[in-house]
């Protein structure tokens, strides 16, 4: 984000959704939909669709319900480490990540830069989930679909579950939560600060619950039975 009079604004936004294909591998990412806005949802980059081969099992739900793609076009897309490169200029080109119950997708592009030796990426988020769930208004809302029927009053776009077109939906949402409560991206940010943070390439180390400190050990002195030395007169 860039500082200005000692506030933060943000002036570029990447909205971004990911599809897994076996919820039990983290980090089996196929797509990786997104576009890029200006502060006022002005569409920089339009809507698009990486398309990744995870590599993986697939789980059966994903394949009958989720999968907007035929499975044979995902696993004839490349594997992560050939888009690590786009993902990580969609990222650094930006001031800020929006996405739509971001827990999942957070932990699993760190997965998949383990997974292939990568160097995790760094980046700025807002949560949007989190935002609505905080907010006054619409707070009968849940999910995507939900939150954006009730703050944008329109039709569900065909195609979900496919990561672009989810991820449009996040960026008409937070637009529409911007211009109904008349805030910027920036007054969100400062005013829910529960609802933002960063994702680190290296992570601050944890203590392990059971790691104790070791105590020197204290030597114990035995105690002998005394006895009484005579001598021969």
């Amino acid at each position: 984000m860039l500082r200005k009079k000692g506030r933060w604004l943000v002036i570029k936004l990447l909205f971004f959704d990911m599809e897994f294909a076996n919820g039990r591998v983290v980090g089996s990412v196929y797509s990786f939909g997104y576009l890029i806005t200006d502060e006022n949802f002005r569409i920089l980059t339009p809507p698009t669709d990486l398309l990744i081969n995870p590599a993986c099992e697939w789980n059966e739900y994903v394949e009958t319900h989720i999968l907007g793609y035929p499975k044979e076009v995902i696993e004839a897309a490349p594997e992560f480490p050939s888009v690590y490169d786009e993902i990580c200029g969609l990222f650094s080109s930006v001031d800020l990540a929006v996405g739509f119950s971001l827990n999942n997708d957070i932990r699993a592009l760190r997965a998949d830069c383990e997974r292939y030796a990568l160097t995790p990426l760094e980046y700025s988020w807002l949560d949007l989930e989190r935002l609505c769930k905080r907010l006054d208004v619409h707070r009968e809302a849940h999910g995507l679909e939900g939150c954006f029927a009730a703050w944008c009053g329109e039709p569900i776009p065909a195609g979900r579950h496919k990561s672009d077109v989810d991820a449009h939906m996040t960026a008409s949402l937070l637009g529409a939560i911007c211009r109904q409560l008349h805030v910027d991206v920036t007054m969100l940010s400062v005013a829910y600060p529960t609802c933002v943070g960063r994702a680190e390439a290296v992570l601050k180390p944890t203590k392990k619950k059971n790691e104790e400190k070791r105590r020197p050990r204290r030597r114990r002195h035995q105690k002998g039975k005394r006895t009484k030395e005579t001598g021969a007169q």
